[in-house]
């Protein structure tokens, strides 16, 4: 009798016990998962600023070559400028 009743008391407390572990290991994974995507959106908006910021660089310098009371060698250094700014962003975007 007592080793009918072990057997299942055995099973319930195994079968309790994985039920257990299987909850606690997907509530890591979820707290987890709930951290990348916060570090995720953040990195997101850095990014997004960091575009507006090239933006407005772009601008800048598009604005100060083009200007007629610039001289001729700070246009040029501008214009080179712009040109690095662009390719450094392209690169960063194909390496991501």
């Amino acid at each position: 009798m007592l080793r009918f009743g072990l057997i299942p008391l055995i099973l319930l407390i195994g079968t309790a016990w994985f039920a257990w572990a299987s909850y606690r290991r997907a509530a890591q994974a979820e707290r987890a998962l709930a951290e990348l995507h916060a570090e995720n959106r953040a990195l997101l908006h850095e990014a997004r600023a960091l575009e507006r910021a090239v933006a407005a660089a772009e601008q800048g310098l598009r604005t100060l070559s083009s200007h007629p009371s610039v001289p001729r060698d700070v246009a040029v250094t501008a214009d080179l400028t712009l040109a690095d700014v662009r390719r450094l962003v392209e690169r960063k975007e194909l390496d991501d």
